[in-house]
């Protein structure tokens, strides 16, 4: 197991991204609205139950109950009746029925089970309980693999899921296992008191007796530090905690690197960003720097993939982008954004929708 060596100096978040390019909104009169790379396009003329985003589709409940997925500009009929429950992350859409589980993935529809009685969906992966095999099974790049089997109950809820990776304590060995690109590794001989948390390509955790602090990152494995940390949160590719001594630490790894001497008020790793507090001003930590968004935290304030965006003390819309830069998008003033990914998406007046996608600002 490698040391990591704590250097307090700054280094950069690099990360390789699709672009983002979907949102959907309703307009004052109800009207189910879809943008796409720069142009609107009406999808519902009644009010639709409910819609998710996904990474290259966008499903939702229409006014009848059908399910539908639009990818593409074209829209696809899925399923009907009620209950239906669906998720729409980066790459999958998954939707149930009471105990049917399907996948939607890349245009190709896929039962999973129809003895499900729980399940959890994440950007690359969709793991379940079958009630009658007994079974943990999980979806991951078109093939499905049996994580557990010969369970007495389902121990699902106690498992943390990132978007590609599951970690979990198996009931009756007491091993600290993680599922990762189709493989189940072994972290852990005997976990006793474990706490950890798993994210994008990064499974963090400590075992309470042993009081050491490790990370798996990306196939390797890591002790980061000597001492349990008073907290710590993973994202896509990076953590932040608080060490024993109250200091906040970041990694992506590579460094460690010390972003404040002092534990702030509060911090959030969310997606690729990380966000905290420090004696009353809203911080980040970008591209090797720690950056001062303002000196106070914005309400409210919206955090998604590599964006941060929030409204100011006027209510302009202002936002944090991925290349480290601040902007002011709208001087109008707006109650309420939302953020899809990196598409920021506000109303001025009562039926203005507007959308800052690529450095432009649409509007409807």
């Amino acid at each position: 197991m490698k040391k990591i060596v704590l250097f307090i100096i700054v280094f950069g978040i690099m990360f390789s991204s699709k672009s983002q390019y979907l949102a959907a909104f309703n307009d004052n009169l109800h009207r189910f609205w879809v943008f796409e790379a720069g142009m609107f396009e009406q999808l519902e003329h009644l009010e639709i139950q409910e819609y998710q985003v996904g990474g290259t589709l966008i499903a939702y409940l229409d006014n009848s109950s059908n399910l539908k997925v639009y990818s593409h500009g074209e829209v696809e009929q899925l399923l009907q009746g009620e209950p239906i429950k669906f998720l729409a992350t980066d790459y999958l859409l998954g939707y149930s029925m009471y105990e049917q589980l399907n996948v939607y993935d890349n245009g190709d529809i896929r039962v999973l089970s129809i003895e499900c009685d729980g399940y959890q969906i994440r950007d690359s992966l969709i793991g379940w309980h079958n009630r009658i095999s007994q079974n943990i099974q999980v979806y991951y790049d078109g093939q499905i693999y049996t994580l557990e089997d010969g369970l007495i109950y389902n121990p699902l809820e106690s498992f943390k899921m990132g978007d590609n990776t599951i970690a979990y304590v198996q009931s009756s060995t007491k091993e600290f296992k993680l599922f990762y690109q189709g493989e189940i590794i072994v972290l852990d001989q005997f976990a006793e008191d474990l706490v950890f948390e798993a994210g994008r390509d990064i499974v963090a955790y400590m075992d309470i007796p042993d009081q050491a602090f490790k990370v798996f990152f990306k196939g390797e494995e890591f002790e980061i530090e000597t001492f349990k940390p008073r907290s710590f949160q993973v994202g896509d590719e990076i953590m932040a905690y608080v060490d024993n001594l109250e200091r906040l630490k970041f990694f992506d790894g590579k460094e460690v690197v010390e972003l404040s001497s002092y534990e702030p008020e509060f911090y959030s790793v969310i997606d690729r960003v990380v966000i905290f507090e420090e004696q009353g001003f809203f911080k980040t930590y970008c591209n090797g720097q720690v950056y001062v968004i303002e000196r106070f935290v914005p309400q409210p304030y919206r955090v998604d993939f590599s964006t941060i965006a929030y409204l100011d003390q006027s209510r302009f819309v202002k936002a944090f982008l991925p290349n480290c830069e601040p902007i002011t998008i709208s001087y109008e003033r707006v109650q309420e954004i939302s953020l899809i990914r990196d598409l920021i998406v506000y109303v001025v007046g009562v039926n203005k929708t507007k959308i800052f996608f690529n450095g432009q600002v649409y509007e409807h």
